[in-house]
């Protein structure tokens, strides 16, 4: 039910007020029309968004970021992994609240979440952008679907791109040469480099996970550390794989685990203590490692590049690739290692060609 009422003013003129039932049965109105036929307009759109469900109170569009972010960080517990959780949670805390806590809903407009977006980006990286914007955008998406708004003000927003980092490659003799520079950590630089492993996928690793007879690392586990915690959980892409070892490092693996339990982690800081992150800098053994072999200074996640174009120029194809890094999907494998393909697909032509040639074509 929804009415039209003419109602005076106190310099003499008159507005015409709508009054109208919402969905849950609240007599409410909206004043201020100077036509009655404007008034008429907009009773008309209420009632067609009440019919179909696409109603929206307006006064529930003044509750606050403040007031739904921390629904809306909760209802990621159990869904994303605790490293994840805690780094948005840092985005919330340090970019999405000082700016937009105390905004109302339906006040945010997409010109100033766009101007927030290009400030930030002068000040901080990509990633960091992209994720305070992605914790603003998916409050406001709960909000949609809690008919708080009607429209999401950070919708068509223009973003920072990610930089593609130009990567270092080691080849097999300079990865064997750095693993003879790490120590006791021999070991594990050699599975970085040939095998691909994530660090945290490292860490987790324990000796019953090595299948020694068929020269395969199962890996199922995944261990973080996040501000002054840490957890052990499932792999990035919640996937548990099989992982080819090539003898030479099963051998050296074998060494390492050959008088440990089970259960026992296979490289570990001292006994039951996961390894240490280390970093390309500062005075870590694997920073000095770097030195002592003479070879490029990386990250010891781009070692995880070097084993995939190990394996590319071992002629291994994009699934076999993207089982043995453990992506999502073939196409991230793909795109992430585009450059090495290139090379691989002219490989083919000149095998192909080669083919050719060899039926005396005229």
């Amino acid at each position: 039910m929804a009415s039209i009422q003419r109602y005076n003013l106190k310099n003499g003129s008159y507005r015409y007020r709508v009054w109208y039932t919402t969905p849950d049965n609240k007599r409410k109105s909206k004043c201020g029309f100077r036509l009655k036929s404007d008034a008429e307009r907009w009773k008309a759109t209420t009632l067609v968004d009440i019919t179909n469900g696409s109603y929206v109170d307006a006064d529930l569009g003044k509750k606050t970021i403040s007031t739904l972010s921390n629904q809306w960080l909760e209802n990621k517990k159990g869904i994303i992994k605790p490293k994840y959780y805690y780094d948005l949670e840092t985005a919330l805390r340090v970019h999405v609240m000082p700016k937009w806590g105390y905004c109302q809903l339906g006040a945010i407009k997409a010109s100033a979440v766009q101007s927030w977006v290009s400030e930030l980006s002068q000040e901080r990286s990509a990633s960091v952008v992209l994720r305070a914007y992605g914790c603003l955008k998916g409050i406001c998406e709960m909000a949609i679907m809690d008919n708080l708004i009607k429209a999401n003000p950070c919708s068509n927003i223009q973003l920072p791109k990610k930089r593609r980092k130009q990567r270092t490659y080691l080849t097999p003799k300079q990865v064997v040469a750095l693993a003879n520079a790490s120590g006791r950590y021999k070991t594990l630089i050699l599975m970085f480099g040939f095998c691909g492993l994530r660090w945290g996928e490292a860490c987790a690793l324990r000796v019953e996970d090595i299948d020694v007879i068929n020269n395969r690392l199962n890996v199922h586990r995944n261990y973080v550390r996040f501000g002054k915690t840490h957890s052990e959980g499932a792999p990035k892409t919640w996937e548990n794989r099989s992982v080819p070892v090539p003898s030479y490092v099963m051998s050296e693996i074998k060494k390492e685990i050959q008088s440990k339990s089970n259960d026992r982690l296979v490289f570990e800081e001292w006994e039951g203590e996961h390894l240490h992150e280390q970093r390309r800098t500062g005075n870590g053994w694997y920073s000095r490692a770097i030195a002592a072999a003479c070879v490029p200074s990386l990250t010891i996640h781009d070692l995880r590049h070097t084993a995939a174009s190990i394996a590319i120029s071992s002629g291994a194809n994009v699934k076999v690739v993207q089982k043995m890094l453990g992506h999502k999907n073939a196409a991230m494998t793909l795109d992430t290692y585009a450059d090495l393909f290139d090379t691989d697909l002219d490989n083919v032509a000149t095998r192909v060609n080669s083919v050719i040639e060899g039926l005396n074509v005229q």
